[in-house]
């Protein structure tokens, strides 16, 4: 059956069997039949959240309608909005298994919509702002740990290419934690938080909100307490295989680096003045 026929029946199920649900699958279920256009671009999280249930009620909905998840329906609109996506299930796990021309193409067009979505997000408020809180702050520390890691090492390795000193935060040991209490007033803070592995990058937030530096965050969900921090973006993950991709949020951290160092171009590095200061006295 094509997809689209198949949201349609999705649709129609919803509105049939709408008394047999309990109250909470009522209320989510007539969020996800007057905005079904809308679940590719958001987690269970956030339509839980605007359901106004909890995310093991969506997950549970899903599994409950025969999906194998909520990540299995989503995936359902998504073909039938943009065909060319790969159907959920098989080829979607074989994410970086290279087995065949299949997989391959099957994982660079899932790709690919990760990253339309994520520019369709990122459009409106873009990233010069969190460029210019950063540029000329000596050192930047950029904290995150479990899946955040990598991202963590990779906007690092970049903001060091361009002339920006940076730390890295991936753990809450002595040494880690000697960064955070150590904030001077010229630096600031980039907190990675995907998943729910988000601790250090909220105890570094915390930290440069302590010390009065800008906190920049980067977070996969808008339900993070990250995300309610003036200068944070949400790059939404796309899970396959119970981990999250993050070719979105590379994408992201690449685009970041290339706009601070452009920025740092035109800001002298903070502290500067003080240091003439001092020398002239």
């Amino acid at each position: 059956m094509p997809a689209t026929d198949e949201v349609h029946a999705l649709r129609e199920r919803l509105r049939r069997d709408y008394e047999e649900f309990s109250p909470a699958q009522q209320a989510l279920a007539r969020y996800v039949a007057d905005h079904i256009g809308d679940l590719p671009l958001m987690s269970a999280h956030e339509v839980a959240r605007a359901a106004h249930c909890s995310p093991a009620t969506v997950v549970r909905f899903a599994q409950a309608l025969g999906y194998g998840g909520y990540p299995d329906m989503q995936q359902l609109v998504r073909r039938a909005q943009r065909p060319w996506l790969p159907p959920a299930g098989r080829e979607r796990q074989q994410l970086g298994v290279f087995g065949g021309g299949d997989g391959v193409r099957a994982a660079l067009d899932a790709e690919r919509h990760a990253l339309e979505d994520t520019a369709e997000r990122l459009g409106q408020r873009g990233l010069a702002p969190l460029a210019t809180a950063l540029a000329g702050r000596r050192p930047v520390v950029i904290a995150g740990d479990g899946h955040a890691r990598a991202v963590v090492g990779i906007l690092a390795e970049r903001l060091g290419r361009a002339g920006l000193p940076c730390a890295t935060v991936t753990a809450l040991e002595s040494q880690d934690r000697a960064w955070l209490s150590g904030l001077a007033g010229n630096g600031a803070v980039v907190a990675v938080g995907i998943g729910r592995e988000a601790r250090v990058a909220n105890v570094a937030a915390e930290a440069g909100r302590q010390a009065g530096v800008p906190v920049v965050a980067l977070v996969d969900s808008s339900l993070s307490p990250l995300a309610r921090l003036s200068l944070a973006r949400v790059v939404p993950a796309d899970v396959r295989g119970g981990a999250p991709s993050l070719v979105a949020m590379i994408a992201v951290v690449q685009a970041l680096a290339s706009a601070v160092e452009g920025a740092s171009r035109r800001a002298p590095a903070q502290g500067a003045d003080r240091e003439l200061a001092a020398v002239s006295a």
